[in-house]
């Protein structure tokens, strides 16, 4: 059984990024329209009055406010007729066949409403993506739809709140390969919220040896062989067209070690962890080539197990990780994971770890 679930998740992981190095695929500006206005306007957001430019999606969107408060009325006024016709006199009640009228007019304007909503929903995504685009640095200040705008723009999730099968990393290092794909993510309010699922394997014949590599190798990917992980937007500062990019990312994350998907050991192996995440790119012209530097610093709290398996003396413990790397036509990255820092000796630049993702 251990050995059919191993193969049935690795098919899945092929047909699916090192999460400890960002998988961020920024979308050039270039295809977002900066803000060419420099007047501003308060307009009504989900009952708060906010200052925005004077753009044509704000226009649009004002011209669907008009038109959802004339429906909103007729809504009102509607509603309350049936409301006072429940409690008159019989005599004086509505026919059936008025009530159902009313009643289906009531249901009509409450879809027409909400698909309002939903419209006006998009044109504020589109405008808060050509804000940021306008505004160079965006430090600390990351609600709900600047945070969703946000994971868009660096995760070339073009408008999409769910993804399913995203990106694939693959690691080299220590006599040990691992392959990591994030299975599923989405947007959850002001954070991005992703499944991944991930596979170690390691050609050491020492059995200790072969179960602290294995660990490592999990580690210094995402951490667990199954991993789900929560990212908030702390710092975004870019240049024009996005050739220039540096992100702060605060992250928060859950891993399990399952046996039945493929570990050395028979044990359950679990962690939290929490810390930031630093990323640096630089970009060509015409964006064929990125250049880009990444570092983390994590602390962790794990169980027993996962103490043992890594080959440490404590279940909490600081770890951290330089590395940096190349992203071939925004799809293809290669990364070298540089340098580690760690509360724990054992865990300090075991080898130079080569990594190769295919970004989605």
């Amino acid at each position: 059984m251990k050995t059919i679930l191993s193969i049935l998740f690795t098919v899945l992981l092929f047909y699916t990024a090192t999460a400890q190095i960002s998988s961020f695929k920024i979308n050039p500006s270039n295809s977002i329209q900066a803000l060419s206005v420099e007047t501003t306007e308060s307009v009504n957001l989900n009952g708060k009055n906010k200052n925005v430019y004077k753009t044509i999606e704000i226009i649009e969107y004002n011209y669907y406010s008009k038109e959802k408060e004339n429906k909103k009325k007729l809504l009102t006024k509607i509603t309350d007729e049936l409301y006072i016709d429940s409690k008159a006199s019989t005599s004086n009640k509505f026919d059936k066949a008025k009530i159902k009228a009313k009643a289906d007019s009531i249901k009509i304007l409450e879809t027409e409403i909400s698909k309002i909503e939903n419209t006006q929903d998009s044109l504020y995504m589109i405008y808060t993506k050509e804000f940021m685009a306008t505004k160079n640095v965006n430090f600390l200040n990351f609600g709900v739809k600047k945070s969703q705008a946000f994971f868009d723009v660096v995760h070339g999730n073009t408008g999409k709140t769910f993804r399913a099968l995203g990106n694939t990393g693959l690691n080299f290092g220590n006599e040990t390969a691992s392959l990591y794909s994030e299975i599923v993510s989405a947007n959850l309010g002001v954070m991005r919220v992703s499944l991944g699922a991930m596979i170690a394997k390691s050609s050491n014949k020492d059995s200790i040896a072969v179960k602290n590599n294995e660990a490592y190798q999990r580690l210094i990917s995402n951490g667990g062989n199954t991993v789900l992980n929560f990212e908030y937007p702390l710092i975004y500062i870019h240049s024009k067209n996005n050739k220039y990019n540096f992100i702060t990312t605060f992250n928060t994350k859950g891993t399990a070690d399952i046996p039945a998907f493929g570990t050395s050991t028979s044990k359950w192996a679990g962690s939290g962890s929490f810390g930031l995440n630093l990323y640096g790119e630089a970009t060509t012209n015409k964006n064929e080539i990125s250049f880009f530097a990444n570092f983390n610093m994590n602390m962790y709290f794990g169980t027993n197990t996962f103490r043992d398996n890594l080959g440490i003396l404590n279940n909490n413990f600081t770890f951290g990780q330089l590395s940096a790397g190349l992203i071939f036509l925004q799809n293809f990255k290669i990364s070298f994971i540089i340098a580690t820092l760690t509360s724990e000796g054992n865990l300090r630049n075991r080898s130079v770890t080569v990594g190769g993702q295919v970004i989605r």
